[in-house]
């Protein structure tokens, strides 16, 4: 049938090539579908291709009005597919070529509007997130009560909320994104993370200010928290499989690292803002209203990408996938087809990207939220640096080192040609985390003692890990086929995001506090190492 279509389509177009293949497929599908007992025999298909891509001609061309049938060349009413079961699908084809024919007309979405688009609702995304680990001493005296280390365990503890609610969020976008529309998945997303953003910019507190009203202020926190990990659940996955499904082959790599590079800046974005308002607001301004200006500021961000994302247009290969499926297998979504036919395979895929999306995601909030917390709180007081000190520390470090470090190596490995595999990218680079960490961390402990220690241990930790961050959402997106790649890199992201990324700041707070040796948490993070690699 290639070869046929080969030589029937030859100076004919690309456009009549994809409507010929279409009409092959769709008579393939049907003569399949049908019983022995109902399928009718079907002529050799000598001019099959060169037929079908005649006959469709005409539809297109507005001239349709004649007749569905194909017709002879000397446009008679010889047919040679005259059976009775043809007869069924040249009508199916038309619909299907006319549909095809459409979405070859299409404009194809512009490569600014997608990396814009990615830009803003990933930022936005972690810029919150960034932001509320950043404000966290602020938001824990205003939302909870005792110690300050406590306070600041309660408030991880809420941060943790919004990774524990991601998979629901991820799953449930997927599901969307997988069926229908990519682009319908990240509208939702962007626009339930922009009113949650507004939202916990005007709630009431605990017991700061004249909008206190008690314990009910943290019940809120938490229900907003939980809206932001739905929202942030399909987020990220949902614009690195459009990202990869959008951009030649040449620089996938580079323009897949595009979402994780964003969120990374995102989050710097979040660091930088809290630096300036820490700097020109006193301590209780900061507690008082300070954060709440911080969060307001990310509101026009998620209309920009809302914006955006209005524009944004399906991928030929996701849609082609999923009509496939469709006509297939009507009223079935893939995900769950894919879990009743091939259980044993669906669950070792998702939990080895489980596992990996777990190491990720420890590690690079490791490095983002925990480490200037680790610097400016849990050291000894006398070799602390000041939260300023640490806030543009670790925001310098995060957007030039970690998220154009991520877009850099990713544009080396393009340039490569992608001649070394991607897992033996990430191998290496955990089993690099996995011996430094604790000598990184315990540079990072001299504190005020060497300032040149501190920002080398964090960029040490940063450089090992930039592999993992430019090559993950290529291999993600190679592990599964194209209609279950939303839902089912959604709920190992996600899954691994919540136990382990959400955790992660708690967990290594504790380990502090608890066992007063300081290195404590490093060990951990290089168990999370060995289990990436």
């Amino acid at each position: 049938r290639a070869r046929a279509l080969r030589r029937g389509v030859e100076g004919k177009g690309v456009r009549q090539a994809a409507m010929a293949e279409v009409l092959a497929d769709v008579e393939m599908m049907e003569s399949l579908e049908l019983s022995d007992g109902e399928r009718s025999p079907r002529p050799p298909r000598a001019e099959s291709a060169s037929a079908s891509a005649n006959d469709a001609v005409p539809l297109m061309s507005g001239a349709g009005a004649k007749s569905c049938e194909p017709q002879g060349s000397d446009g008679g009413g010889d047919n040679p597919r005259s059976s009775a079961s043809a007869m069924k699908s040249p009508s199916v084809s038309v619909a299907d070529a006319l549909e095809r024919e459409q979405m070859l007309r299409q404009p194809a979405t512009p490569l600014k509007h997608l990396i814009i688009s990615s830009v803003f609702g990933n930022m936005l995304e972690w810029y919150d997130f960034g932001v509320f680990a950043s404000f966290s001493t602020e938001i824990s005296q205003a939302f909870f009560t005792g110690g300050r280390l406590e306070e600041l365990l309660e408030v991880y503890g809420v941060f943790a909320v919004a990774f524990f609610a991601r998979p629901l969020g991820g799953f449930l976008l997927g599901l969307i994104g997988d069926k229908y529309a990519r682009t319908l998945s990240l509208q939702i997303s962007v626009v339930a993370m922009g009113v949650s953003a507004l939202v916990l910019s005007i709630l009431p507190t605990n017991n700061v200010g004249t909008y206190k009203i008690g314990p009910p202020a943290t019940i809120l926190i938490v229900i907003v928290r939980i809206v932001q990990g739905l929202s942030v659940g399909g987020e990220m996955v949902g614009s690195m499989l459009y990202m990869v499904e959008h951009v030649p082959e040449k620089w996938k790599c580079l323009v897949s690292c595009v979402p994780m590079a964003s969120a990374v800046g995102g989050t710097a974005t979040g660091y930088l803002v809290s630096a300036i308002i820490t700097a020109l607001l006193t301590e209780d301004q900061r507690v008082l209203w300070g954060w709440r200006v911080a969060f307001a500021l990310g509101v026009p961000a998620g209309a920009v990408g809302f914006m955006f994302r209005t524009c944004l247009s399906e991928s030929h290969s996701f849609s082609s996938a999923i009509k496939k499926f469709a006509a297939r297998h009507q009223n079935q979504h893939p995900f769950f087809f894919a879990l009743r036919n091939a259980p044993g395979a669906m669950a070792c895929l998702t939990l080895l990207s489980m596992l990996l999306c777990g190491y990720y995601a420890a590690t690079v909030w490791y490095l983002q939220a925990w480490l200037e917390a680790f610097y400016t709180s849990l050291i000894a007081e006398e070799f602390q640096l000041s939260e300023l000190q640490g806030r543009v520390l670790n925001t310098f470090l995060l957007y030039f080192a970690l998220a154009g470090g991520a877009l850099v190596t990713a544009f080396f490995i393009d340039l490569k040609g992608q001649n070394i595999a991607q897992h033996t990218l990430i191998g290496a680079s955990a089993s690099l985390l996995f011996i430094l960490s604790p000598i990184l961390l315990w540079l990072m402990s001299l504190g005020n003692r060497c300032y040149f220690c501190v920002a080398g241990g964090q960029l040490g930790n940063i450089v090992v890990f930039l592999p993992t961050t430019a090559t993950l959402a290529l291999f993600l997106v190679a592990q599964f086929p194209p209609q279950l790649q939303y839902t089912s890199i959604a709920l190992a992201y996600n899954v691994g995001q919540a136990a382990f990324g959400g955790t992660i700041p708690f967990i290594a707070t504790a380990m502090v506090v608890k066992n007063e040796f300081l290195l404590t948490p490093s060990f951990y993070v290089s168990g999370l190492a060995l289990m990436g690699a």
